[in-house]
This record gives structure tokens, sequence and C-alpha cells, in this order.
């Protein structure tokens, strides 16, 4: 079974299990959210803690990209 976490055609966003076409822009924001969230795990093994500074950081910065990523794909 395909995870549908991962594009892997450039026309499935790497969170949801629909298949569409996305702008550039939308796909760039996408590798953005996924880096920013794969940086967060990682922090998260090294400081043990959900509530360290470093993660706290990366995560409102996901947040924020998120966010902007929701507002974009609504307005399409």
């Amino acid at each position: 079974m395909k995870n549908a976490l991962f594009r892997e055609d450039g026309m499935m966003p790497k969170w949801s299990g629909k298949t569409r076409n996305v702008s550039s822009e939308l796909l760039a924001l996408e590798d953005e959210i996924c880096i920013l969230r794969k940086q967060m795990e990682q922090m998260f093994q090294e400081e043990q803690s959900f509530t360290a500074e470093k993660v706290i950081e990366i995560s409102r910065l996901l947040d924020v990209k998120i966010n902007e990523y929701m507002k974009s794909h609504v307005k399409k």
C-alpha cells in the first residue's frame, strides 16, 4: 500500500490522499513543510523533549508554513 504522505509524481500533496494539480509554489511549500517536520522530529530525538526551545521554535515555524499552505490552498 502506498503511503499517502509522499508525492511520487508531482500531482499528490504529501499529506493528503487526494490527487490533484498543484502549482510549483504549493509544491515548494509542501517540500518546506516536510523538511521542517523532519527537522522537528530530529530535534525531538536529540532533545528528548517536546518542550525544548529548539523543538518549539521549529514547531512554530511549521505551524506558520502549514497555515500559509492552507490559506493558499483554499484560494485556489
